[in-house]
């Protein structure tokens, strides 16, 4: 059986290295407090992280998100078709000869930007007054 033994030496090296390491951690916390505080004072100079708001392995997020860019801009095109061009009517959204289906997920893309943009400047707006 190993017994363990007193030894004042080995001690006295156990406690010193575990306050280097305390020490250390406390030293990276506040590199880390610091940096998030140069970075917190612009709104468009904060990093953004995908990887902070979408849980999964990044092949299939990047899978995700290439599919997403394509399928939602093409719906936002057909629906403004339909409820702006159109007027909820189908026979005048049929009647609508768009043989391009890429001209649909132009005018989804740019509405979406235009959204998107619009929260961003709402969101500048917000961080400027929580300040």
């Amino acid at each position: 059986m190993n017994t363990p033994t007193h030894d004042p030496y080995l001690d006295t090296i156990r406690r010193s290295r575990e306050d280097k390491y305390l020490k250390y951690l406390k030293e990276r916390s506040r590199e880390r407090l610091k940096k998030d505080e140069s970075s917190k004072r612009s709104f468009f100079k904060q990093e953004v992280r995908l990887t902070d708001y979408i849980n999964l392995s990044e092949d299939f997020a990047n899978i995700l998100i290439f599919t997403l860019v394509l399928i939602i801009p093409y719906s936002v095109g057909i629906i403004f078709i339909f409820l702006i061009i159109a007027k909820f009517n189908i026979e005048t959204f049929e009647g609508i000869n768009i043989s391009n289906p890429v001209i649909y997920w132009t005018i989804g893309y740019e509405i979406v930007a235009f959204l998107i943009l619009i929260l961003i400047i709402k969101s500048s707006i917000s961080f400027r007054k929580s300040k």
